[in-house]
């Protein structure tokens, strides 16, 4: 049977991502978004997980399966954010839209978090991640390196440079579109892969007896 708490979880979830992809609509419809947007949102969102995983590790030690383990692959998916943190700033932040003096500056605000969709977004994802630390009781499952979250990430990078690419070369007329139509196959894979992990952490939730 599952407790309030549980379901109360998996709603903070949903409501995280559901408040995700309504601000990201907006900021489409507000031409206020750029691959680099999205992407580095995406690593926000990796990285505000990697953090409250830290934190399990020093607080609710107790709690985790395999302490050994959960460590090793927390520093590993943070050595690869380091990684994608300098890629996804120097690439989608500089070099893709060097020419483009509006983006430019779109990607500066969001950088420094001069941008309210995109700010009050992370600021969904950490309100997120505070809940479900402070309500975890269940044991912590050790998760891969590659998480979904590593894995959305990779995947949009190689996407993100063939789609811009593709698109600024085979259909010039599109350029100024690029930037949206870009942005729609990533962030269905991330609806889909947060979807995913929702569902197999009310999974885990349901085998710990909550």
């Amino acid at each position: 049977m599952i407790t309030l708490d549980s379901k109360y979880s998996t709603t903070a979830e949903y409501v995280s991502l559901f408040a995700m992809i309504a601000l990201t609509v907006v900021a489409i419809f507000n031409k206020s978004i750029s691959v680099f947007y999205i992407i580095y949102l995406f690593w926000w969102d990796e990285f505000l997980k990697t953090i409250f995983d830290t934190l399990r590790y020093w607080f609710k030690k107790e709690l985790i399966d395999d302490v050994p383990r959960f460590k090793s692959n927390t520093r590993g998916r943070m050595f690869f954010l380091f990684i994608y943190f300098v890629f996804i700033v120097l690439c989608f932040g500089f070099m893709l839209d060097w020419d483009n003096k509006d983006l430019m500056i779109l990607n500066f605000r969001v950088l420094f978090f001069n941008n309210a969709l995109f700010d009050f977004t992370i600021f969904s994802f950490l309100l997120r991640e505070i809940y479900l630390y402070r309500n975890q009781t269940q044991k912590i499952d050790s998760h891969s390196i590659l998480s979904r979250g590593i894995i959305t990430l990779h995947i949009s990078i190689i996407l993100g440079i063939f789609a811009w690419f593709f698109l600024a070369n085979k259909f010039p007329s599109l350029k100024q579109y690029s930037a949206v139509l870009a942005i729609t196959p990533f962030l269905l894979f991330k609806i889909f892969f947060e979807m995913a992990e929702i569902k197999e952490n009310n999974r885990l939730r349901k085998s710990s007896g909550l």
